[in-house]
């Protein structure tokens, strides 16, 4: 049973997940065949083990049709030494899966299409365990398996086939024995293997093999004499037969001098196929060596032969190893035994017809925009400088615009380090691909060398006018800007890129774009979110003026973590909206980025909000932000929110370990402030849990509390709180309150938010600690009051069963007054004690948010005064009015003073009349 194959992930070849085309008169292993399939799915591993020529893919392709009239579902994957990345590796696994699984492994995708992986056992562990969301039975083909040697793949097959889903099963192909643990599936029956005794050729097989292919009949003694010297090997055979079909005399006096096994496999190449050839048919087959896949097309213009259609229907039908990769007979290849003999030959005996092949290919591919194939040629014909230009005319489209660092760094890899400098395009693209691949000295280098070239401190190889030079320079500028941010050398990023961004006409708006997002950044780390916001804007807007979707979605994602910040929940939400819908019909890399960054704001909102069911399901879908080489940020939103489902999900084992290996990661990344605000989490979520002796360990083995007064004035305000944290928890609450006023007075301090609902909340159980009740329980209504209408829960419920007496005490003055105006204040305090008390609690995405509050003239009016206006409707007196709101009523008269004043009214009935009118009641 066979799949719709999936949308193949740009840069991939897609004759590599599919299988060859079964030939009509291939021969059948019937019994093998009914031996591997009858096992299934009891036998979790079909393994076929032979050296070259043997027959495994013919036999892999009857098999998959045996398996796929079982009701199985099937899929293939073909490989080659590309494959042995684990890059390439897994992007090629997880698109042939989602021939099972439509949409299988998306968000893995992100880290792979647009970012480099730092963590590839992590990610091939995350793989496994989506495996095991498969829920009917299937069957994953890996043919030429004997490419992969890479540790971690191989680590990745074996814990696969340790750990493989009773319903999946896996067929592998291999011409060496396979390196991995197969004892305990021997010993447990579940392994069937396949050797080449197995697919030598009997008798019977023999003979059909001569008359299908090469209508030859042999006498029984003929076939025994070409059996004997065979053995059987089906490549054998098949030389044998194409040298009998040349010979004049008589079968058994070239079959008595037959050698066909694999030592002797080039000169019966050379004598018996390559020289019986006509002149015309050898140089076809040389000149087209060097091609991955060819149609007819594309072996005209490489071979010079315009009737190429026709020479490779005659190939095929003299049966020259040509492989059918669909079923229209449109594209080919060789078999890979016969590719490189030929490629080989063709290198050894005209070298420079070898070149000239792979120029002429990689021109072709180039002009029917197959960028990837086509720098490939020009690579495997040392054609440097044309491969550059071809580098040079994709990379910045690639890297720059749609984020495909990967691939970029893959061709400049292979491109020597001497032709880097042939287009400004290419040092620009390799430093912007570095610096998101975390190697930023090395895009500094790169993007310093364009500097030096281009302002003349270099010599120049370019040809440039003083136009296209500033150009260029502005480019590199804006490369090293935005290196600093993926370095997190905030001061740096946003020195540069206030400097720029002036210098930078309206005609750039991709530079405009990167800017404003670096801007944008560095004041987020700064939490300076007015600034922040503003830069965020800029970035989306002049993001989509370039076309470039990677820049839009930075400044929504950015946008939309300072509305988090804010605690402007719905807002962030919106953002969230807007990033999905702008994912929708975007190529799948820069989808799965974009819809990555939308699902992990989503994230962050619904961990705000203590909704752990929905953080689940989002967290799942962004989770790949851990294991991508970029900036801190979406790392610290996804560890976070992670190890916050953990804790709540009563595993701070899980959720300390999470969080230690992310700083064991920045460390190794030299990334200071995010090694400091991991360890702030795990030490935060230790106090929230009530172990202190755990929280204590973590500051000391951090060296928490001893971070210098060098560190920016958010950390060092995020250290403030933790340390009173602490002094709450050892029963030191005035020092405690002395440190929590200090944050809450300080100048520039935040008034809302989560920080600032945080810091007001311990402060309210630092009071109450210290006997000072009724101010206690005003500094916790106070956070409930700005948190209610967004049910912003989490930075509330920190604090933990110390909040307890604090509601009640605010509930039994509350008591008189419950009117439907305070039904989301009373909604969270509900939700709050439910929790903080162990019962089973509403869900918070089924308590009803007020929706935003109108914008424009209201702003001059606190959160404080539109909810006594709401109060005022409902005919409170003065009395419970200060009841309900917790303070004195010569404080209502006062707020009473100032409404009346903002809203240009002298009564309470003129104030309501107004508050009806502008949509607050």
């Amino acid at each position: 049973m066979t799949r719709p194959a999936p949308a193949l992930l740009e840069g991939l070849i897609a004759s590599k997940l599919g299988p060859p085309v079964r030939d009509a008169r291939a021969i059948s292993h019937g019994a093998v065949i009914r031996r591997a399939v009858d096992g299934l799915p009891d036998r979790r591993l079909i393994a076929i083990v032979a050296p070259a020529g043997s027959g495994k893919s013919n036999l892999m392709t009857e098999l998959l049709g045996a398996v796929g009239e079982r009701g199985i579902a099937v899929t293939w994957l073909g490989l080659d030494a590309e494959e042995n990345d684990p890059a390439t590796f897994a992007r090629y696994f997880i698109s042939a899966v989602q021939g099972l699984s439509p949409g299988f492994a998306d968000d893995e995708l992100i880290a792979l299409g647009a970012n480099p992986v730092r963590d590839f056992d992590s990610l091939f562990d995350r793989l496994g365990s989506r495996l095991g969301g498969l829920t009917m039975p299937a069957a994953i083909f890996i043919d030429d398996f004997q490419h992969l040697v890479a540790p971690s793949i191989l680590r990745f097959v074996d814990r696969l086939l340790a750990h493989l889903p009773r319903q999946l099963s896996l067929i592998i192909a291999s011409r060496h024995c396979l390196p991995l643990q197969l004892g305990r599936l021997l010993v447990a029956g579940q392994l069937i293997e396949i050797g080449q005794d197995e697919l030598n050729f009997d008798r019977d097989q023999t003979d059909q093999f001569l008359r299908r292919y090469h209508q030859l009949e042999l006498s029984a003694t003929d076939i025994d004499t070409l059996l004997h010297s065979t053995e059987g090997w089906p490549t054998g055979v098949q030389l044998a037969a194409l040298a009998l079909r040349r010979h004049q005399g008589d079968a058994a006096d070239l079959l008595k001098t037959f050698s066909g096994r694999d030592r002797d496999l080039t000169r019966y190449l050379v004598e018996s196929v390559i020289r019986a050839q006509p002149a015309q048919v050898r140089d076809f087959l040389l000149r087209s060596s060097p091609l991955r896949r060819m149609n007819a097309a594309l072996c005209a213009a490489t071979t010079g032969h315009a009737d190429s259609r026709r020479m490779l229907d005659d190939i095929g039908r003299a049966n020259l190893f040509l492989i059918a990769l669909d079923r229209d007979g449109q594209w080919h290849r060789y078999h890979h035994l016969f590719a490189e003999f030929l490629q080989h030959e063709f290198r050894s005996t005209d070298p420079d017809g070898y070149r000239i092949a792979c120029r002429q290919a990689a021109s072709w591919c180039a002009a029917h925009e197959q960028p990837g194939e086509a720098i490939r040629y020009a690579l495997d014909g040392s054609h440097f400088e044309q491969a550059a230009e071809l580098i040079a005319s994709h990379a910045i489209r690639a890297s720059l615009f749609r984020g495909d660092h990967y691939t970029v760094l893959d061709w400049l890899r292979m491109l020597p380090t001497e032709f880097h400098a042939q287009r400004p395009e290419i040092l620009l693209s390799h430093a912007w691909a570095s610096a998101f691949s975390r190697d930023t000295a090395r895009a500094m280098t790169v993007s310093q060398q364009a500097i030096d070239i281009l302002s003349g401190a270099a010599p120049t190889p370019w040809h440039l006018d003083d136009d296209e030079r500033a150009h260029w320079l502005l480019w590199a500028q804006t490369v090293q800007a935005a290196t600093k941010a993926c370095s997190d050398d905030i001061d740096d990023c946003v020195e540069r890129a206030t400097t720029l961004l002036p210098k930078v006409p309206p005609s750039e708006p991709f530079l405009i774009a990167t800017l404003s997002n670096c801007l944008s950044y560095g004041y987020f780390a700064r939490r300076d979110f007015d600034r922040s916001h503003q830069h965020a804007l800029a970035a989306h807007a002049h993001g989509q003026r370039a076309d470039s979707a990677y820049l839009s979605a930075w400044g929504d994602f950015l946008h939309g973590l300072i509305d988090v910040e804010r605690g402007e929940l719905r807002a962030a939400g919106r953002i969230g909206q807007h990033l999905h819908r702008d994912s929708q019909g975007l190529g799948l890399g820069q989808r799965s980025y974009v819809a990555g960054l939308s699902a992990l704001l989503d994230a962050e909102i619904a961990v705000q909000r203590c909704d752990y069911d929905q953080a689940a399901l989002h967290i799942d879908a962004s989770r790949a932000f851990k294991e991508i080489f970029g900036p801190v940020e979406p790392q610290l939103v996804a560890l976070r929110c992670e190890a916050r489902l953990l804790a709540d999900r009563q595993r701070i084992d899980l959720a300390a370990q999470l969080l230690q290996e992310g700083q064991d990661a920045a460390l190794r990344e030299q990334h200071r402030r995010l090694y400091l605000a991991l360890a702030l989490e795990e030490t935060a979520l230790q106090l929230t849990a009530g172990d202190i002796g755990a929280a204590a360990a973590i500051a000391r083995r951090t060296r928490l509390l001893d971070a210098g007064d060098d560190l920016p004035r958010a950390q060092r305000d995020a250290l403030k709180l933790v340390d009173a944290r602490f002094r709450l928890a050892c029963g030191d609450s005035r020092a405690a309150v002395r440190l929590l006023t200090g944050l809450q007075q300080a100048r520039g301090a935040e008034a809302r938010g989560c920080f600032a609902l945080s810091v007001t909340t311990h402060r309210a159980v630092g009071l109450w600690a210290l006997g000072l009740h009724q101010e206690a329980a005003r500094q916790l209504d106070r956070a409930l009051t700005a948190a209610a209408s967004e049910f912003h829960a989490y930075p509330i419920a920190t604090a933990g069963r110390a909040l307890l007496p604090i509601l009640d005490a605010i509930d039994g003055r509350r008591s008189c007054a419950a009117t439907q105006d305070l039904r989301p204040l009373l909604d969270l305090q509900g939700w709050l004690r439910a929790r903080l008390q162990g019962a089973n609690r509403q869900d918070p995405a089924e308590v009803a948010i007020d929706p935003a509050s109108p914008a424009g003239n209201l702003e001059a009016l606190t959160s404080r005064e539109i909810e006594l206006l709401r109060l005022l409707h409902a005919g409170l007196s003065n009395q419970t009015l200060a009841d309900t709101l917790l303070v004195s009523v010569s404080t209502i008269k006062w707020h009473l003073h100032n409404v009346y004043e903002k809203l240009g009214v002298g009564s309470r009935g003129a104030a309501v009349a107004a508050a009806i009118r502008l949509g607050l009641v």
